[in-house]
């Protein structure tokens, strides 16, 4: 996984490169990190030919991207796309076995389906839906209590639409809880529905 410091480098690299006006107070803006480390950062940046400094008036410089500054850039960046896809690949796996779980614990209903509803349609979930065509579970819903839509060929029903039995008029037998973050918020919420705990399932 990439340093804070390489993480910070990129992100000076990016925004200079953007050819926008770039000052220490708006980088140390977009990095949320103090003016103070933000002078250092540009400095370092400096001292690593990556960086020129160019006068801009009596009392304003301009940051230009030097040759070395690009290369740096360009493998920066490459570093970051390959470890966006190690950590997609690792976390739908962790998933596919999550799932693959969650079926072996589903009983079928009286037409041998285990049809199950996702809550949360956000980047886990679609990670999800792509790791349940593994499977023997059928998404027939998905409920979001933000999020509008669609989520591939379903709509995103809202969290008032959703009983103990069925999204809207749509049936289902299980419910996976697909957010990370508010996992525990959900789950709690369901419980005041009367949603039986042998068939509420989360990702971890």
């Amino acid at each position: 996984m990439p340093s804070s410091e390489t993480k910070y480098d990129r992100k000076v690299l990016q925004a200079i490169a953007s050819g926008e006006r770039v000052t220490q107070r708006s980088l140390s803006t977009e990095l949320d990190v103090a003016l103070g480390l933000t002078n250092l950062l540009i400095r370092r940046l400096i001292g690593k030919g990556y960086v020129k400094v160019s006068k801009a008036g009596t009392r304003h410089v301009r940051y230009l991207m030097t040759p070395a500054g690009w290369e740096a850039l360009a493998a920066a960046t490459r570093q970051s796309l390959e470890n966006t896809v190690h950590l997609y690949t690792e976390t739908r796996e962790q998933i596919r076995c999550s799932l693959s779980e969650i079926s072996s614990r589903c009983r079928p209903n009286g037409d041998g389906q285990k049809r199950v509803v996702f809550y949360g349609a956000g980047d886990v979930a679609e990670i999800a839906y792509v790791s349940l065509q593994t499977t023997d579970l059928t998404l027939v819903g998905v409920v979001d209590d933000r999020r509008t839509g669609r989520f591939f060929h379903l709509t995103i029903s809202a969290g008032d639409q959703l009983s103990a039995e069925a999204v809207g008029t749509v049936a289902y037998d299980h419910l996976i809880v697909t957010s990370l973050r508010h996992a525990d918020a959900i789950l709690a919420k369901l419980a005041g529905r009367g949603l039986q705990p042998d068939r509420t399932f989360t990702l971890i």
